[in-house]
């Protein structure tokens, strides 16, 4: 079956996750071992969008990875860079608590046009730091901007009561635009749930790695009680549709 890890971090954290630190070299060898086909990279929160980008690039004959930019809109750089590299980015990432500000502030307005214009997909972290990281923000951009489509990170917010309200809410409004990525669901119990009310053409597998190793998350999309059929989308139909690739 194949498999395409749609959330990989790669570089360097901040103290937040203690400096930790792995190279694409590191993330090759891991997805390889995973049986991992292709995956979605970002950088981490002190890494630079260029670094990465040159660095996959470098080893794009071992591993085929997909570029996503991470946006800061404090980065006086950005708008050059994304000017300069923009037909390599193929998603764009956002992380409201680290930028401590949630995904609706008028500072990402640009970013989403350019995203629109682009037909790709926009990552936000969901978490539950609710004020600013809580998945109702970016389910109501979604329901603002139609043509823009939404993958929420860790299901909604890595916490199962948050994921199963939040599945229940894509469904409730009908929101075709908006996606669910696995990454660091611990709690495998309730994907099942999540998958039920907001369907398998609606989840994405990533696994969050650095943070997270691709062999401990792939066993929970395999145990979930649906069709082959639908843990391939989960495993890389649907994301290669959101990103436009075989």
């Amino acid at each position: 079956m194949k498999i395409i890890d749609g959330h990989v971090h790669i570089g360097k954290w901040s103290s937040v996750f203690l400096d930790y630190e792995t190279s694409v070299k590191d993330a090759v060898s891991v997805m390889k071992s995973a049986g991992i086909d292709s995956a979605v990279a970002l950088p981490c929160d002190t890494f630079e969008n260029g670094k990465l980008l040159n660095e996959i690039i470098k080893h794009s004959e071992e591993f085929r990875f997909y570029f996503a930019c991470w946006i800061n809109p404090d980065d006086t750089a950005l708008d050059d860079f994304i000017s300069e590299y923009g037909s390599y980015i193929k998603a764009l990432k956002i992380h409201p608590s680290f930028q401590r500000r949630n995904v609706l502030d008028k500072s990402y307005e640009k970013y989403f046009d350019f995203a629109e214009l682009k037909n790709i997909p926009v990552i936000v972290h969901c978490g539950r730091w609710k004020e600013i990281a809580g998945y109702n923000f970016p389910l109501e951009l979604a329901g603002k901007r139609k043509k823009l489509n939404v993958i929420l990170a860790h299901l909604g917010g890595d916490q199962p009561s948050i994921c199963t309200s939040c599945a229940q809410d894509i469904r409730n409004k009908g929101l075709k635009n908006v996606f669910l990525g696995t990454e660091s669901v611990r709690e495998f119990y309730f994907v099942n749930e999540v998958v039920k009310t907001a369907g398998a053409d609606k989840v994405i597998f990533g696994s969050d790695y650095n943070l997270g190793l691709p062999q401990m998350y792939i066993p929970i999309v395999e145990s979930l009680k649906i069709s082959n059929e639908e843990k391939q989308l989960i495993f890389s139909g649907n994301i290669s549709k959101l990103l436009n690739i075989g």
